[in-house]
């Protein structure tokens, strides 16, 4: 429950950020960035593979919006 909470405040950033607050989106897009970081970190320290894509493909989404923010 607390992740998703955590997920979909980082939403709610990046929102803002695209509605003209610009701290606030690239503050959402590292949160987001260091989340799937923990979560792709926990795959692998489980050792748990077969599903590692998912956390792994939303890294590299949060990083784009990271990139595209500060760039911004």
């Amino acid at each position: 429950m607390w992740l998703a909470a955590l997920k979909a405040a980082g939403v709610a950033g990046l929102l803002l950020g695209l509605m003209g607050v610009p701290v606030i989106g690239v503050a959402a897009a590292t949160g987001l960035v260091l989340f799937f970081i923990g979560a792709t970190a926990a795959h692998i320290r489980a050792r748990v593979y077969y599903n590692i894509a998912f956390p792994g493909g939303y890294l590299v989404l949060a990083a784009a919006s990271l990139v595209l923010a500060v760039a911004r």
